[in-house]
């Protein structure tokens, strides 16, 4: 057996994986955007044109999805998302669905579609997804009350309406605001439990 070859690729494997570590773990502007970092403020319109930015929700727990029409994951989380939204939408906590597509008519369809109502904004400049660093849709980030990630998810892995999530984004929120436990059923429809 040739000692070279192997000693050649150990040394590879360790100058690429030194490389892919020192990446992954940057926080500078160039970097990726990593949990307990401030997340980077923005200022985006909403359907009506009123300007909204990240900042002028401080205090609240933000659920920011970077998401798309076209987006066959998208059109699984959307409907989890409305559960989630409508679990916390009387505490402090706001949800920020950016969409990429370039129209107002492609979103206004897809809403209809599927029978959602979630504050949604338009980033056809992919402003907000630049900013944030995203590698595709949909992205998610949880931004907490003092402006800060908490959590990013990419793609869709978990079922945002499953209870053992809603108790940790319900855990994320202000202080005082985790009341009752709530807990989507199996049809994704609110329920609470004392």
């Amino acid at each position: 057996m040739q000692v070279k070859p192997i000693i050649f690729f150990l040394v590879v494997g360790l100058i690429a994986g030194s490389f892919v570590y020192r990446e992954i773990s940057r926080t500078d502007n160039f970097g990726v955007i990593n949990i307990g970092q401030q997340a980077p403020d923005f200022a985006i319109k909403d359907r009506d044109g009123k300007e909204v930015k990240l900042s002028d929700h401080r205090g609240n727990l933000v659920f920011l999805n970077v998401w798309a029409t076209w987006c066959v994951p998208c059109i699984d989380e959307m409907p989890e998302m409305l559960v989630v939204n409508n679990l916390f939408k009387d505490k402090k906590f706001k949800m920020m669905a950016v969409s990429l597509d370039t129209d107002w008519s492609y979103v206004d369809k897809f809403y209809k579609e599927y029978k959602l109502d979630l504050p949604t904004y338009l980033d056809p400049g992919r402003r907000v997804s630049e900013l944030y660093k995203t590698t595709g849709v949909p992205e998610t980030f949880i931004i907490g009350p003092n402006g800060t990630v908490l959590k990013k998810v990419i793609g869709h892995p978990e079922n945002w309406a499953d209870p053992r999530v809603l108790a940790v984004l319900e855990s994320m929120l202000p202080p005082g605001e985790a009341g009752e436990a709530s807990e989507a059923s199996e049809d994704g429809k609110q329920v609470a439990t004392p």
